[in-house]
């Protein structure tokens, strides 16, 4: 079953909004429809709520009204600058998912500039608006219609595409090579026979099976000093911090670091996809095989990455992508060379409170019990003990760090 989602915000356009919901109800009686943050039972984590309502939707037709960008809070605040706004959420949300998202302009209402919009929200300026007024409204609804069957067509031919394991594809916008992952189960945390003794490690604990229900697109390594600057230059935007080993980025091949946790979000989101979550990542990087500690193996091995014990690259800073060979599904740098953000808040009870009989699906930590994100992989200066697949670091989100980079994830991948 497909679904639709109607974002609106209720100063601005509420209305109109349960015009088009009874339309659409109508419309499309085989489908579920949406209708935003309001349809969310009291006490229910609105993110993880929206994450999951648009897992099932195949479009997402945002109404903007005049008052769509200004409405404020009782300080005077915009809503749409505050990470908490619902509205900024859905959309946000939608943004890296392969969804047609579709804005609805209510009565003469325009699309913002780039420039007033949050930096995850800047990709709606430049989608296909359609009008809606109130004298044309049936009109209008009719050739939005269209466009919604069209899209769930094409999500449904998209589903319907089958992809091979380790499959790539280059990506239009990046340029860097994506793998397919494809869905599957695993065992995730701490691997039989690791008995690393530190006890911050405890946190990878216990071992849990995870099902991961849908495949998906990551790149093959970590993004690239490459497409960050020509994400940057789409932008206007400025490059981090350079370092020294990498000074005034001249080597495009490295890994891009010094970026914080949101500029990671933004770059995903400029493509069309976003962070992946903790177990999407630890899935992809062990491979395939279940039971190692690393992604070659039980020992750890200074020629199979660069972290510190590596003769040539350890300890120095980071190395070209892909210096290593590639692991299970064809992915580098897994490990090593830079520590990747995830989408995952860090909370050290995750692991506790899944089944160790039954397997999780699609796991993510949505609550911020500890203002930390998580990192996974280990970089140019880690120890052996922080390389193993399993090891979970953490961060404040606004950290720009000289090892933290990013691996960025698509569900589907967009035409040339």
């Amino acid at each position: 079953m497909a679904g639709i989602f109607i974002s609106y915000r209720r100063e601005d356009t509420a209305g109109h909004a349960g015009r088009l919901f009874d339309r659409l109800v109508r419309d499309f009686p085989n489908e579920e429809v949406f209708i935003d943050a309001a349809r969310i039972a009291s006490g229910d984590d609105f993110a993880q709520k929206i994450e999951t309502t648009l897992q099932k939707c195949d479009t997402c037709i945002v109404l903007i009204g005049r008052r769509w960008l200004t409405a404020a809070d009782k300080y005077g605040q915009r809503r749409i600058d505050k990470p908490d706004d619902w509205v900024r959420a859905e959309i946000g949300s939608a943004l890296t998912r392969n969804i047609k998202v579709i804005p609805l302009l209510v009565d003469d209402a325009s699309l913002p500039e780039e420039e007033a919009l949050p930096s995850d929200l800047v990709r709606l300026r430049y989608l296909q608006a359609h009008a809606v007024r109130h004298e044309t409204f049936h009109q209008d609804v009719d050739r939005l219609v269209v466009l919604i069957r069209e899209a769930m067509g094409a999500r449904k031919q998209a589903r319907a595409r089958a992809h091979l394991r380790g499959e790539r594809k280059t990506h239009p916008l990046d340029g860097l090579e994506y793998v397919w992952i494809p869905p599957g189960d695993f065992m995730m945390g701490r691997v039989p026979g690791d008995n690393v003794a530190a006890e911050r490690y405890q946190v990878e604990k216990p071992r849990h099976p995870v099902q991961l229900t849908r495949g998906f697109w990551i790149s093959r390594g970590p993004v690239s000093v490459r497409a960050y600057k020509h994400f940057r230059l789409k932008r206007a935007l400025p490059m981090p911090r350079p370092t020294q080993n990498n000074p005034n980025w001249t080597n495009d091949d490295h890994p891009i670091v010094n970026v914080t946790w949101t500029q990671a979000r933004d770059y995903c989101a400029w493509v069309g996809g976003r962070l992946p979550t903790e177990a999407q990542w630890e899935y992809a990087a062990r491979g395939g095989q279940d039971g190692t500690i690393y992604p070659w193996g039980n020992d750890p091995r200074p020629d199979m990455a660069n972290y510190r014990d590596n003769p040539q690259w350890g300890n120095r800073g980071t190395s070209p992508i892909g210096s290593f060979p590639e692991n299970g599904f064809g992915l580098v740098d897994v490990v090593g060379n830079v520590w990747e953000w995830v989408s995952d808040w860090f909370d050290p009870e995750a692991y506790p409170l899944r089944q160790t009989n039954q397997a999780a699906a699609d796991p993510e930590v949505f609550v911020n019990k500890m203002d930390r994100k998580v990192v996974r992989g280990g970089a140019w200066g880690s120890i052996p003990e922080e390389i193993r697949i399993s090891v979970r670091g953490f961060q404040v989100p606004g950290a720009d760090i000289i090892d933290f980079g990013l691996r960025c994830l698509v569900d589907e991948m967009p035409d040339e």
